[in-house]
């Protein structure tokens, strides 16, 4: 391969000679992004003793109803793993309940079709990887295709992102935003409460990701500040304002907002159920009775369009419910991981509530001619609809918006690279209908997120971490090392990503369980309690 190859000074191909021992550091992209393989030993016990719990008291039509989710999915062993023992599971009991028994040479096939329901329904999985994406899709059509069946669709139940760096649905009490006295606590000292979607948000409360938080780009380290001195002293500057109390005026501001937020929500939970509804297909299952709708399965080209432009507003020019909600939370996630050398678009309190503003509220007053060629609605939902739309959230081109205003290009950069995901908002309807998801299933991160330099400068001189040098030789190797300007822009880039990162998993208002501990409850395969 060519990306193996390795050159001198002069150009030529270097070659090693049979028998030569070669030192070479492993890459950090496996690490980084958690590809490793679970035998298929730990997801049969995991999935068999978290399913004998959940199962207990379980009809055969309830174990249809459950939803499944594998939070950092891979090539969804787990998924496979649940789908595999749900269907022996609704076949035992479901020949129990009818007396009816199905017939050996059926069996086989009277399974595939209950395992393609529940994977077309009811599983669902998140990875930072878009390759495993493609890869869990794969592996559960091989799983689950039979004979006469058509290939499930997972546009809506698979997604590239960070299962652990996102906004939720949780507020402040409008009071603690307007505290300025050291006794009293303000909402950088205290931990939000939780909405849950379906609920109403109580009066005089702010969302969480419409106001700072002092973890957000909090770089602290010694050797980078040397590096960009006027860069850290323009985001110390920043924070001297940006994490002020804040006025009166402003929280009630920030509270219509924030109602503005929960109009848009319940719009994104309903076109979400809307769609699932629109793109579900027909499937015959042993004991079900069957559908005399005469609904013909849809293809996967009119799915991909329905979603692409009605939640995504992918060559749309007013963009949906979903795309400005999760701008809004980007921008809060993105505060926290803002690149260093980008310190002079941080947005001052002001702008950034300009920028929620434009982005919630819309502007009916806009000239749509002004936007090109682009249709105005998605050409699969019906106008009367759109324009509905239009008429109760307002007009709002994110697209035209990135192009005006640099700082809000970069969060979309900025979530395109970290992946950030916002799963109140993502799984809207599922969490409004159920709380959340039955049963959540994976494996406990065992990596600890820190900032390792070795990491970095290792891949050009491994003797940086092959060998223990003094500290004042150790200064002196990395400083010719960073005269690099890639390997010092790569060294600060990864050092933004580790600190940030770091920071968000330990702030008590995201992980108030204590981060590491959360995360373990959370990948260890128990239920997720939905009155939580």
């Amino acid at each position: 391969m060519e990306e193996e190859k390795v050159f001198d000074d002069d150009g030529h191909l270097k070659k090693h000679p049979k028998g030569k021992f070669i030192y070479r550091l492993a890459g950090r992209d496996r690490q980084k992004s958690a590809s490793y393989y679970t035998p298929e030993v730990l997801t049969k016990c995991l999935v068999k003793y978290a399913l004998k719990e959940l199962l207990q008291g379980k009809t055969a039509d309830e174990i249809l109803k459950l939803t499944i989710c594998e939070p950092a999915m891979g090539s969804a062993a787990f998924l496979n793993e649940a789908i595999n023992q749900l269907s022996e599971e609704y076949l035992l009991r479901k020949q129990r309940e009818t007396a009816r028994i199905i017939p050996h040479q059926d069996y086989a096939q009277e399974k595939q079709k209950v395992k393609m329901f529940i994977a077309d329904n009811n599983v669902f999985g998140v990875d930072l990887n878009p390759v495993a994406v493609e890869l869990a899709e794969v592996s559960l059509w091989l799983n689950t295709i039979y004979e006469g069946a058509f290939v499930p669709w997972f546009g809506m139940q698979l997604a590239c992102g960070n299962s652990l760096v996102g906004a939720r649905r949780q507020v402040f009490s409008s009071k603690l935003l307007q505290s300025v006295s050291k006794s009293q606590p303000s909402w950088l000292d205290s931990v939000p409460d939780r909405v849950m979607l379906g609920t109403e948000r109580p009066s005089h409360t702010v969302y969480h990701f419409l106001v700072p938080d002092k973890g957000m780009a909090d770089y602290k380290d010694k050797v980078v500040r040397q590096m960009a001195k006027s860069s850290i002293e323009k985001i110390k500057s920043w924070k001297k304002t940006f994490f002020k109390a804040f006025s009166k005026g402003e929280t009630e501001q920030l509270e219509r907002l924030s109602d503005a937020v929960d109009r848009l929500w319940d719009k994104q939970k309903d076109q979400l159920r809307k769609i699932r509804q629109r793109t579900a297909d027909p499937l015959e299952v042993f004991g079900q009775p069957e559908k005399q709708n005469g609904k013909v399965p849809s293809t996967t080209q009119q799915k991909d369009r329905i979603l692409s432009q009605e939640i995504h507003s992918k060559d749309v020019r007013n963009s949906s419910p979903y795309r400005r909600l999760k701008l809004v939370m980007d921008y809060w996630c993105a505060l926290w991981f803002w690149p260093i050398e980008k310190a002079h678009l941080l947005p001052t309190r002001e702008e950034f509530t300009l920028d929620l503003s434009l982005i919630l509220e819309g502007n009916l007053l806009h000239t749509f001619g002004e936007d090109g060629d682009l249709p105005l609605f998605p050409d699969s939902q019906p106008r009367d609809e759109a324009l509905k739309l239009i008429d109760e959230h307002g007009y709002v081109n994110i697209d035209n918006l990135c192009k005006d205003i640099p700082r809000i290009a970069l969060v979309r950069e900025l979530a395109d690279r970290y992946h950030f995901l916002h799963w109140g908002l993502h799984f809207a309807d599922i969490f409004a209908e159920g709380g959340g998801f039955d049963l959540v299933l994976g494996n406990p991160p065992w990596i600890k997120v820190e900032w390792e330099e070795g990491g970095i400068l290792g891949e050009a001189e491994p003797l940086f971490v092959f060998r223990k040098f003094s500290g004042p030789a150790l200064g002196d190797m990395r400083t010719g090392l960073l005269s690099s300007r890639e390997l010092k822009r790569l060294y600060i880039d990864s050092y933004e990503e580790s600190v940030a990162m770091q920071n968000f998993l330990h702030a008590e208002q995201n992980y108030p369980l204590g981060g590491c501990r959360l995360i373990l409850h959370i990948f260890s395969g128990m239920r997720y309690e939905r009155s939580a």
